[in-house]
């Protein structure tokens, strides 16, 4: 699979920590020469920093307008990649706006109880809310409070938040198929994002996911991905092996069902995009 190709990054318009422009610059460092920004239910990528398909021209790298949805399958939530659609098509956008202030709405008053417990400001609304921040999500309170040394790892802080800082604001989340149909009527076509962790954590079964979904459209699915983390290793990918067999199980699946077979680093940060590119699973 080609290693000069980068279909899933995210950048600060969500759970990302880099701008996309310093995502393109780093790619091209990379000699990374086709990238996808997929922040989560956000385009803000593609609109906050000018006109980002030229910048991307000036680099010799080929932009594809992207999107990472959360969608619903068997009340599990599903992560679907949607790739090439128009960024203006007002269903998809529609959805978007008002999936955005949902999650803000959460997030804020997550925020309080934070601050409220530890009886400090643990997190910083001003370094949360930022202007061209447009999907407020989990990472940015857990994240904040590991930094204020109140949990040991990203497991411990998310738990805690779930148990003490629940709230009753639920993010609506579209049933698969119809974020299949969104992104396909957006001119986009729809890829399942890693699904290794479909096979190794849930019950469902793959094959017959695809049995169900490449029907309503399901073009591809995410193969060659990071699932073996060299800082956090553990299961259910506690060594390169392991992934390299469930990226062969992919791949062997993608071809048996006709589907396009990506390649992405679901990078957050500039350091593991540059480590994605210098490697390869041909």
């Amino acid at each position: 699979m080609n290693s000069t190709i980068d279909l899933h990054l995210h950048t600060l318009v969500s759970d990302g920590v880099a701008t996309p422009l310093e995502m393109l610059a780093a790619a091209k460092d990379a000699g990374v020469g086709t990238v996808s920004f997929t922040d989560h239910d956000a385009l803000g990528a593609y609109r906050h920093w000018g006109d980002l398909f030229a910048r991307a021209k000036e680099l010799d790298i080929e932009l594809i307008s992207g999107i990472e949805l959360d969608a619903d399958f068997q009340r599990r939530e599903v992560h679907l990649l949607g790739y090439g659609f128009r960024i203006d098509d007002p269903a998809l956008n529609h959805h978007l706006t008002a999936t955005q202030r949902v999650r803000k709405q959460r997030v804020r008053l997550q925020l309080a109880i934070i601050n409220q417990f530890f009886k400090r400001k643990v997190v910083d609304s001003k370094k949360v809310f930022l202007p061209q921040r447009d999907t407020l999500m989990k990472p940015h309170l857990v994240h904040a409070m590991i930094g204020q040394g109140l949990f040991a790892d990203y497991r411990q802080a998310a738990g805690w938040l779930s148990e003490i800082a629940r709230v009753q604001v639920h993010v609506p989340k579209l049933p698969l198929a119809d974020a299949i149909a969104m992104i396909r009527n957006a001119g986009g076509e729809a890829v399942l994002a890693h699904p290794g962790y479909m096979v190794k954590e849930t019950d469902i079964s793959l094959l017959s996911f695809l049995e169900q979904f490449i029907p309503c459209g399901l073009a591809g699915m995410e193969v060659d991905y990071p699932y073996f983390q060299e800082k956090e290793p553990g299961p259910p990918f506690p060594d390169p092996a392991s992934e390299q067999a469930m990226v062969a199980e992919l791949r062997a699946l993608a071809e048996r069902f006709h589907l396009k077979a990506t390649r992405g680093s679901d990078a957050h940060d500039v350091e593991a995009l540059k480590a994605f590119a210098g490697r390869s699973h041909d």
